[in-house]
């Protein structure tokens, strides 16, 4: 099952670099954070759980040149479409195409979030592949810190789907490449992620999920 992205994530890992302040002014700054998410992604892509198709700019803010703040500015989203033949590691050379024609147009402008999106594979209960978009996807974000949110839309991760019903080979079969996807993504950032255990869908020990269930042990279904 693939939950809607707009109802949140079935479980998010929170990568978030504080070993260097940062504050989102520059274009280099704006660089680090799109290689962190092509770091990601690259592992990812490489485990089959996420070839990025696109990616969106979402919100913009206007760094003030003297000091260190920003200022919201109003302009439209931009979504890049991500051709099939660039693979994640292209992913920074080709959105920087975009962001200067940006440039050129009207400044620079810091992006308050980004989302690569795209399809990943799912191994049903048989072994076969599934294709089915929002595996996992990528949200960046620079606060005082430089964030990469690994996250997932999909149940093949747990012993339940969200509606409660069991799926313990399509468990055995998926659980096993998100944990290894996600200790490579920990390993190429050199940060553990920020977690938190008991979420809206699934309660989350360190890379691996299990269902929530009530005080008598049974399943309890989550999607709505």
């Amino acid at each position: 099952m693939i939950f809607k992205r707009g109802k949140g994530a079935v479980a998010d890992w929170w990568f978030e670099d504080r070993r260097r302040l940062v504050s989102p002014t520059s274009r280099a700054e704006l660089h680090q954070l799109l290689e962190m998410c092509q770091s990601a992604a690259i592992v990812l892509e490489e485990h089959d759980l996420l070839r990025p198709s696109k990616i969106i700019f979402e919100g913009w803010l206007r760094p003030n040149p003297d000091t260190d703040d920003t200022v919201r500015v109003e302009e439209p989203d931009v979504t890049v479409a991500i051709p099939k033949e660039i693979d994640s590691r292209g992913l920074v050379a080709y959105c920087e195409k975009t962001l200067d024609k940006l440039d050129q147009k009207r400044s620079f402008l810091y992006p308050i979030d980004l989302y690569i999106l795209g399809v990943g594979v799912v191994l049903d209960a048989e072994g076969q592949e599934q294709e089915q978009p929002d595996v996992t996807w990528l949200w960046g974000k620079t606060l005082d810190a430089h964030i990469v949110n690994v996250c997932t839309q999909s149940d093949a991760w747990l012993p339940y789907t969200l509606l409660a019903q069991p799926q313990p080979e399509v468990w055995e079969l998926n659980a096993p490449r998100l944990e290894a996807a996600l200790q490579e993504i920990q390993n190429q950032l050199g940060i553990p992620p920020c977690i938190d255990s008991h979420g809206d869908h699934a309660i989350m020990d360190g890379f691996r999920l299990n269902n929530h269930t009530d005080c008598d042990g049974e399943v309890l279904p989550t999607y709505w």
